[in-house]
């Protein structure tokens, strides 16, 4: 390998059941090596095929094709947190890790800074699963436990019920279950207008805001056009990528976890940005994100914004959607709506990139929202005050939580959400997590190095806020 390609370095590599994953760097080769090594100038896109090939042959005698079928997924590094970003998945990847130190005398080792990657559970696979998909790791939800008496805060449900219409709704649409779904969905397509102040023809609606992405992602990504986000964020993203083969560029927060989003300018990339952040409540202003869609004008910005509504006024990006050509926003109806069991999500985007979408779900599932479900979702939509009227109530439980947290030793980021991302040095997290769940309370603990010390606590009932308490008491003492 050194022989052929002196300028290419393994610096590590994991060995997974039915592939690899190397971290390799590739810069000018040593003098009076046998082969002239490419300029220094080199694009990684030039380099990395050759070198691919020819590790190829030279194991495909001992490790044979398999290893092989399904190429390579390129994650070019284009700064040293990107280095530390993927250095890190490698270190704490549940597979066999090794150094090869033959490759690596001239590199310094690297600064370590801790990611978002965690050590989970490899689950058993049967023979027949694709080798393709073998080392995927699925979507963690918040536990759904079915207990008397449980105070649910682990993942962020709205604690209300629907609008008041919206039994009705549902109960209208009962006989209309011997038919299909609406394929267009025009009475929902139409109430989301109405209520986001856009045009019919600028909606697509899915089953829950991951479908939307998920469309989102295959008609706008692709092997060759990754997907940037950052490291702590929505795990839903690097999960759509592994399954879809799209290239990952990850860009790590800051310190105090908030977005640089001047790492996002001229990337040339497909990007999404949750706006507001999840797990850390943070918000990003509509001026700086109007700045990260203007630098990348041939490529799509996808703003997911989830728990917007609980953001104050002016904060969405759906006037963008107006301004720039190559802007989706995406929403759920499952927080703010009230509707987290109906599964209903849209987009808004010109009506070219919603052809675009819709081109992809009619390739696969074209009765993605059921009729019962689309009934929910407009009797939901057009009660504006019901809406309004839980919003208020959940962000005015929200500031009284803080304080009273804040009271107790605990400290955190001003949240633009329906949950509060806080930290304490009187106990553990995760020892504060473990035990309120003994007492019936659950809330969301990750154990990701950057997040390790902190808690996400959903916004509840008053009511369920003072259970809350009452055992975050006991067990504090």
């Amino acid at each position: 390998m050194i022989a052929f390609y002196p300028h290419v370095r393994i610096e590590k590599y994991v060995v997974m059941p039915n592939h690899i994953h190397l971290l390799i760097a590739i810069q000018q080769g040593p003098s009076g090596a046998s082969r002239t090594p490419p300029p220094t100038s080199a694009r990684a896109s030039q380099v990395i095929p050759m070198f691919i090939s020819t590790l190829k042959r030279l194991t495909n005698k001992t490790a044979g094709h398999a290893l092989w079928q399904r190429g390579y997924y390129d994650h070019i590094i284009r700064s040293p947190d990107d280095y530390n970003t993927i250095w890190h998945y490698i270190d704490t990847n549940p597979a066999k890790w090794a150094q090869d130190t033959r490759y690596v005398t001239d590199f310094p080792d690297p600064v370590r800074r801790p990611g978002c990657c965690t050590n989970k559970e490899v689950t058993q696979m049967s023979r027949y699963f694709t080798k393709t998909l073998a080392a995927l790791e699925p979507y963690t939800p918040g536990e759904q436990l079915k207990l008397p008496d449980l105070v649910k805060l682990n993942a962020n449900e709205n604690p209300y019920p629907p609008a008041p219409g919206v039994a009705a709704a549902v109960a209208g649409a009962v006989p209309g279950l011997r038919l299909y779904s609406d394929l267009t969905e025009a009475a929902l397509c139409a109430a989301i207008a109405r209520h986001c102040g856009v045009q019919p023809e600028n909606i697509l609606c899915g089953n829950g805001s991951d479908e939307n992405l998920l469309l989102a992602l295959r008609a706008f990504c692709d092997e060759t056009h990754p997907l940037a986000f950052a490291d702590i964020t929505y795990s839903f993203y690097p999960v759509l990528c592994d399954l879809l083969h799209i290239p990952q560029h990850v860009i790590l927060v800051e310190e105090d976890f908030s977005l640089d989003l001047s790492k996002y300018h001229g990337l040339n990339e497909t990007i999404v940005i949750a706006n507001p952040n999840a797990p850390t409540t943070l918000l990003q202003s509509v001026a700086a994100i109007e700045e990260v869609v203007r630098t990348n004008p041939d490529s799509i910005v996808i703003v997911d914004e989830a728990y917007i509504d609980f953001a104050g006024p002016n904060a969405s990006c759906v006037p963008l959607t107006k301004k720039y050509d190559n802007v989706i926003v995406v929403q759920t109806f499952s927080k703010s709506h009230n509707l987290a069991g109906a599964r209903v999500g849209f987009c808004v985007a010109n009506p070219e990139l919603i052809a675009d979408m819709n081109r992809i779900k009619f390739s696969y599932s074209p009765y993605n929202v059921n009729s019962l479900s689309q009934a929910a979702a407009v009797a939901a939509m057009e009660d504006e005050n019901y809406f309004r009227d839980t919003v208020g109530k959940i962000c005015a439980t929200r500031a009284d939580t803080m304080t009273k947290l804040r009271e107790r030793g605990f400290t955190g980021p001003d949240s633009a959400t329906n949950f509060l991302f806080v930290t304490t040095s009187r106990m553990p997290c995760k020892q504060i997590f473990e035990r309120l769940r003994q007492k019936g309370v659950l809330i969301r603990y990750f154990s990701a190095p950057r997040l390790s010390d902190y808690l996400r606590i959903t916004i509840g009932t008053p009511e369920q806020m003072q259970r809350f308490f009452e055992e975050l008491d006991l067990i504090l003492g």
